[in-house]
């Protein structure tokens, strides 16, 4: 009966080895992946107008506001990189390139005569980041997310009235950010794992500016200038393939 028993009871452990051996768990490797989401436009503009009158003994005339930049756009993810498990620990470097549409259209109003038109747009990014973490269990991996991503911004401003600004901003430019986060892995299958991520690019702030002298009023010099630093969040679900 003894016998019974004990064989009955390893017959058990063999079988829950068995089951736990062949649960997914996170690996080393090279891996590949896609992810969707949405990324968010933030921060903000800083406008300055300024109005020297020469005729008016140089006196100036200056008009300043702050806009927020606000705009969702849904985005789409590619990625692929190396990733290494050291005991409970995790390691992980790779490239990504990410597809969305931003943009923000502002219209601030200097006077009831000069309304203007400040807008911006960026169409995707590029990048590369390092992951850091560690493992609460054998099927997942939670890590911090250290990278830069370079993201091509457009800003143009115009007053469509043109009765005195007559300084105009037309400017394509490539920024680079600091790009920190966070993300979660769950192992699906031997092949497969789930993973949410958030990242926050902190691009830094560009400035921008203008003059035309004006011949009508004559003696009027016009002066645009634009401090722009945008931020961009980005929330994301995506399938990871291992090789």
């Amino acid at each position: 009966m003894k016998t019974k028993v004990l064989l009955s009871l390893s017959a058990a452990a063999l079988v829950n080895a068995a089951q736990l051996s062949a649960a997914p768990q996170i690996s080393s490797g090279a891996y590949a992946g896609v992810a969707a989401g949405v990324s968010v436009l933030g921060g903000k503009n800083g406008f300055t107008y300024s109005n020297d009158s020469v005729a008016a003994g140089n006196q100036v005339i200056q008009n300043q506001a702050n806009f927020s930049l606000s705009k969702t756009s849904p985005a789409l993810t590619m990625f692929g990189g190396y990733g290494m498990k050291v005991s409970d620990f995790w390691a992980a470097a790779e490239l990504f390139y990410q597809l969305d549409r931003l943009r923000d259209k502002q219209n601030p109003v200097f006077g009831a005569n000069e309304p203007t038109s400040l807008k911006t747009s960026s169409a995707g990014a590029y990048g590369a980041a390092v992951h850091l973490g560690f493992l609460p269990s054998e099927n997942c991996v939670a890590y911090a997310i250290l990278g830069i991503e370079a993201r091509r911004f457009k800003v143009q401003f115009s007053d469509p009235v043109d009765t005195n600004i007559a300084a105009k901003i037309r400017k394509n430019y490539t920024s680079i950010a600091f790009t920190p986060g966070f993300g979660v892995r769950f192992a699906l299958t031997k092949k497969l794992s789930l993973r949410t991520e958030y990242k926050y690019a902190m691009h830094r702030k560009k400035t921008m500016s203008s003059s035309v002298h004006n011949a009508n009023p004559p003696g009027y010099d016009d002066m645009v200038t634009l401090k722009h630093q945008p931020k961009v969040q980005t929330f994301s679900v995506g399938v990871v393939y291992n090789f």
